[in-house]
C-alpha cells in the first residue's frame, strides 16, 4: 500500500494564493502543495479498491509534487534556470519516467471518483490565477512536470504552459515523372487480297443508283 505523503508545506487549500509580496512563488508552491497533498491521500485510500493498477500512477504523482515543489523552492530563493546552451539546442534528458500507455485527456480523475475531480478543479482554478502560470513558467522543468499531470487529470493549460506549437511538415513533393514520347503510329498494312477481291465483287453486284 502506498504510505501517505509527507507535507511539505502546509496551508489551506481554497486559501487564494498573495501574488503581491515578494513570496509570491512560496505562495504558489504553498497553493500546490495544499491540493496535491490531500490528492494523494485520496487515491491511497483508493489503493484497496483499484489494487496494483493505482501503485505506479501514485508513485508518479507524488514525485511529480516533491520535483514541481523543489523547483518552485529554487525559484523562490533566487536560483533561477540556466538559460539554455546554444539557441536551437536539444533540452537535456530529464529523470521524469515515461508517460503511461492511457492517453486520453483526464483519464486520472475519470477513474477515481468525484473527489479527484474536486481537486482537479481546483488545480485548473490556481493555474488559471493571474500570475499563477507566469512564476511557473520561470522554471522549464516545472512546466515539464506539471504537463502530464494535467493530461492525467483533465485539466487545460493556460497559454505560457502548453508546449509550442510544432511547424507544419511542409508539402511532400513527388519527384517529376519523365516525360514519355507517345507510341508511334503503326505502319499502314497492306489491304489483304480476299479482302480486295471481295469489295470488288460487291462493287460489282451492288445497282448503281441513277
Amino acid at each position: 500500500m502506498p504510505m501517505s505523503p509527507t507535507p511539505l508545506l502546509n496551508g489551506p487549500p481554497t486559501a487564494p494564493p498573495d501574488l503581491a509580496g515578494p513570496h509570491a512563488v512560496a505562495e504558489v508552491a504553498r497553493c500546490l502543495d495544499a491540493i496535491l497533498f490531500p490528492f494523494l491521500a485520496l487515491m491511497a485510500a483508493r489503493f484497496a479498491l483499484l489494487g496494483p493498477l493505482l501503485m505506479p500512477v501514485w508513485t508518479r504523482v507524488s514525485r511529480t509534487r516533491q520535483r514541481l515543489l523543489r523547483l518552485l523552492t529554487r525559484i523562490a530563493a533566487g536560483h533561477l534556470p540556466r538559460p539554455p546552451r546554444r539557441p536551437g539546442a536539444a533540452p537535456r534528458p530529464s529523470g521524469a519516467p515515461a508517460p503511461f500507455p492511457n492517453r486520453r485527456h483526464g483519464w486520472l480523475a475519470i477513474m477515481l471518483d468525484h473527489n479527484a475531480r474536486g481537486y482537479a478543479s481546483q488545480l485548473n482554478h490556481l493555474l488559471h490565477t493571474p500570475g499563477v502560470a507566469d512564476i511557473i513558467a520561470a522554471s522549464p522543468g516545472a512546466v515539464r512536470t506539471l504537463r502530464p499531470l494535467c493530461r492525467m487529470l483533465g485539466v487545460d493549460l493556460p497559454a505560457v504552459l502548453r508546449p509550442p506549437a510544432r511547424p507544419p511538415a511542409p508539402p511532400r513533393q513527388r519527384p517529376p515523372r519523365p516525360a514519355v514520347a507517345p507510341p508511334p503510329d503503326p505502319p499502314d498494312r497492306p489491304i489483304p487480297r480476299n479482302i480486295l477481291a471481295a469489295a470488288r465483287y460487291w462493287q460489282r453486284r451492288t445497282p448503281k443508283i441513277a
